[in-house]
């Protein structure tokens, strides 16, 4: 952590500096060891201000405090620097894990390649496939299996409002599984 504080029509003591540092450390927690921060003092008549930039390899971020006290002026710069920074690291973190996620499960229609096991297996290929259908009754549904290639169905009882499945059996009559 690299601290560089300057004073602006005031003499930077070393309780100010102090407590400068001591206020910039939690700063060390949200965003590691490697961060600089510009601290800025300005004292204007009754006006004292606090200027505080940071810089760190992920962002860059600037807080202000202005009152008629230095302390409050630098603890009101902190608070705002702080939520800033909260808020920039839990958007790095929310983008990562949306990335990890889109490269863990495959949302792509077509053929899907689970990742290899080993060298010697070979990938499976899985085919997915999407379809949104109105609800349907059991005799609608009985319907649509015999004019569709496929040995099940998979839909919304319109009577029941529950997911069912209706299926071919190997002995040619049909299974119904409601979930």
């Amino acid at each position: 952590m690299n601290v560089e504080i300057t004073g602006r029509h005031v003499d930077i003591t070393p309780a100010i500096r102090a407590y400068v540092m001591k206020r910039l450390r939690k700063f060390v927690k949200i965003l590691g060891e490697d961060i600089s921060f510009h601290v800025i003092i300005t004292v204007q008549k009754v006006r004292q201000t606090a200027d505080i930039l940071l810089k760190s390899k992920f962002m860059d971020l600037a807080g202000k405090g202005q009152t008629d006290d230095m302390y409050a002026s630098i603890i009101q710069a902190i608070d705002k620097l702080e939520r800033q920074a909260l808020k920039q690291k839990s958007k790095i973190i929310e983008g990562k894990r949306q990335r990890a996620k889109e490269n863990s499960v495959a949302v792509k229609s077509g053929t899907v390649r689970p990742p290899k096991r080993s060298s010697a297996s070979k990938a499976e290929s899985i085919r997915e496939e999407e379809a949104y259908r109105k609800p349907m009754t059991v005799e609608e549904a009985l319907i649509e299996l015999n004019q569709s290639d496929y040995p099940f169905i998979v839909f919304r009882n319109s009577e029941s409002g529950i997911v069912n499945v209706l299926y071919r059996r190997k002995d040619s009559s049909l299974g119904l599984i409601r979930t």
